[in-house]
């Protein structure tokens, strides 16, 4: 199988099994990828419904990494260049959350989930 996504970075939702389950993306370079998963070093990002644009609100996970398969996968994005995930996490003007990196990733934007 053919890896289109090895070394690069990617942000990706995960599906909710239920309507009450938190929001989660991740953020992170792909290291493998198999017709049943893909492998990410990077970093998770768990939050609710957000307001008042308070980080506090958003579970930032540890360096690590992580294995999803496939069918797990709601939306994946495909991220331009290198995204420091162990940036710190704040909101932009828009209300965007986003990594405090150069680029200034963009982890949900204020549609996902935001108020």
């Amino acid at each position: 199988m053919k890896e289109y996504l090895k070394d690069k970075y990617i942000r990706l939702r995960c599906k909710k099994t239920y309507p009450e389950a938190h929001t989660h993306i991740m953020i992170g370079k792909v290291i493998e990828e198999s017709i049943n998963y893909i492998a990410i070093k990077g970093r998770t990002f768990h939050f609710r419904r957000l307001v008042d644009k308070m980080t506090k609100q958003v579970h930032c996970g540890e360096v690590a990494i992580r294995i999803v398969p496939w069918d797990n996968i709601e939306v994946m994005h495909c991220l331009d260049g290198k995204v420091d995930y162990h940036s710190d996490i704040c909101f932009d003007n828009s209300g965007n959350l986003i990594l405090l990196d150069n680029s200034k990733t963009v982890i949900a934007v204020r549609r996902d989930g935001l108020e």
